[in-house]
């Protein structure tokens, strides 16, 4: 815990963390973004689910639709990425020190990685797993919208840096 402890302290001291808690508006307009982008996620990756788990005849092919929302849903994690970093440079201790952070990230992975997964098998003819890959990378992306609301609340880590 020493070495995040450092970096936490050393986030805090940077120019980015100065800038970002030197005005009082600049958190909640960095949190509208980042809510903003969530809902981009949300909304892109449930498109590319419901339509890849679509298999009767006249069902919007697979192919145009992951054109049309994975690069919704990719720009949109670009801007969650940055936001999400201006946030916790706002304020390391209090994401940083809390499991629920890490139980987010550990999330982000996994369901970009089921994603992506899902996209790639939809493409070579609705493979089998597509309806568990879709409700599995749905789950994820809630569970990701759960976890980041829950670290406002959570306790941080015993010793932990306020």
């Amino acid at each position: 815990m020493e070495i995040l402890a450092d970096f936490a302290t050393w986030l805090a001291a940077t120019p980015v963390a100065a800038l970002v808690t030197s005005r009082g508006w600049i958190v909640p307009a960095i949190q509208v973004v980042h809510i903003i982008a969530i809902a981009a996620v949300v909304i892109s990756v449930a498109q590319i689910n419901r339509n890849a788990v679509r298999t009767r005849a006249g069902a919007p092919d697979i192919s145009l639709t992951l054109r049309q929302w994975l690069p919704v849903a990719y720009i949109a994690v670009g801007i969650l990425a940055v936001s999400g970093a201006l946030l916790i440079a706002s304020e390391p201790g209090r994401a940083l020190f809390r499991t629920v952070f890490w139980v987010k990230i550990a999330l982000i992975i996994a369901a970009l990685a089921l994603t992506r997964a899902h996209g790639a098998a939809a493409l070579r003819a609705r493979l089998g797993w597509h309806r568990v890959l879709a409700a599995g990378s749905v789950l994820l992306w809630v569970g990701v919208v759960f976890a980041g609301r829950w670290i406002a609340y959570a306790d941080g880590w015993p010793g932990a840096p306020a």
